[in-house]
């Protein structure tokens, strides 16, 4: 077995474990520790497909703490540079998605602490101006069918109020939330990324929610 595949083996969430020898499996069926293995191993096809896989949800959950469409992109960039420079040093521990948020996470505490040194900069709309580029919304908590009816004012408007709610949150507590309702990781994980208990991890949510529910009531019927 070389070091490609005991990496794998001694990795529980990584699958499929063994493969046929010879089996050429395309990138596209591969796990993402695969991947990664795979792009340290000089694979630029693995490192693309995990830019496919992955580069909406960060951009999207960079987004929603920095609040700026500009900083956001470039932050994206900078997360997936962090991956190419350390690709060889990778070792699947925990999930890629943990590994990679935490890396973002990273990324993200450090504009903080810039926009501490200088004027802060928000983005004056959710949707940036580009009706097209639906990818960078946050209101991926919008269903579809009420979505679908909504005219380009009513949904400007609660895009908006999303994000000026946000604003209103502590960093904390916002990054638990955002990790959790809107790019779907486990307590666990989020436990891992922000370096806390579960149990803590659960009360930042549960305060981020009670601090948004005031911002939002009026748009009630179009969030679930």
């Amino acid at each position: 077995m070389n070091e490609h595949a005991e990496n794998i083996a001694r990795f529980p969430g990584a699958a499929p474990l063994l493969r046929p020898v010879g089996e050429a499996v395309p990138v596209a069926e591969r796990s993402d520790e695969e991947l990664m293995l795979l792009h340290g191993e000089g694979d630029e096809a693995a490192f693309e497909e995990l830019v496919r896989r992955f580069n909406r949800p960060v951009f999207n959950y960079v987004y929603r703490m920095v609040q700026n469409r500009h900083v956001a992109e470039e932050l994206t960039q900078e997360v997936f540079i962090a991956l190419v420079k350390n690709a060889g040093r990778y070792y699947p521990t925990a999930k890629f998605s943990t590994y990679l948020y935490t890396i973002a996470s990273n990324m993200v505490y450090k504009e903080w602490a810039q926009q501490k040194r200088r004027p802060r900069l928000f983005s004056l709309s959710w949707w940036g101006s580009n009706a097209d580029e639906d990818d960078g919304s946050p209101l991926d908590a919008v269903g579809d069918d009420r979505a679908c009816v909504f005219t380009a004012s009513t949904r400007a408007e609660v895009s908006e109020a999303v994000n000026e709610a946000l604003r209103q949150v502590p960093k904390h507590y916002r990054e638990a939330f955002v990790l959790k309702r809107f790019q779907g990781l486990s307590y666990e994980e989020i436990a891992e990324i922000t370096d806390c208990p579960v149990g803590t991890v659960k009360s930042r949510i549960a305060r981020a929610e009670q601090a948004l529910r005031p911002h939002l009531e009026r748009f009630r019927g179009y969030l679930h």
